[in-house]
């Protein structure tokens, strides 16, 4: 189960600002992402899918046949 959740670093510690649940003891990796950095972060993800597909001609051997594409029509 990969989960983010936003927490405040307080006295060497992260607390979660919602409730997690796991098992006590429990082992988790961390990725740290400063709040301006992860508003950057969701800008790009939205720009990028906005152009996901961008590159579908129905064309199979485009790197095959890339010049006679381009030059003979």
């Amino acid at each position: 189960m990969t989960k983010t959740i936003i927490a405040v670093y307080e006295g060497g510690l992260f607390k979660p600002l919602q409730k997690i649940y796991l098992p006590e003891h429990k082992h988790v990796h961390l990725v740290v992402i400063p709040e301006e950095d992860a508003k950057l972060l969701e800008s790009q993800k939205k720009e990028l899918a906005s152009i996901i597909g961008i590159g579908e001609s129905g064309i199979g051997d485009g790197s095959r046949r890339h010049d006679q594409y381009i030059y003979e029509r």
